[in-house]
């Protein structure tokens, strides 16, 4: 895992680029929120709100397991959440 480009790519293009009130629907959130804003994210969020040796250093300890719908979930956002279709 890159922790460090996760970090960078969250910050470069997220949180320092979007307008504040941009609403943002975070998908792993179990707190039942089904959107926020980048100003929330910047200002509350538990992991965003660290340095990046601090976030690299959390996300590392978490020991998540890859996630099960991944293949399918990453691509269908880079299409805008079409999933492919099969013919």
């Amino acid at each position: 895992h890159d922790y460090k480009a996760l970090y960078d790519s969250v910050h470069t293009q997220l949180l320092n680029a979007l307008p504040l009130q941009t609403l943002v629907y975070p998908a792993h959130d179990y707190k039942a929120r089904t959107s926020s804003t980048i100003e929330a994210e910047r200002t509350t969020n538990p992991r965003l709100t660290k340095t990046k040796d601090e976030f690299v250093e959390i996300m590392a300890n978490l020991k998540l397991s890859y996630p099960k719908k991944i293949d399918v979930a990453v691509p269908a956002n880079m299409r805008c959440g079409v999933p492919d279709v099969e013919e």
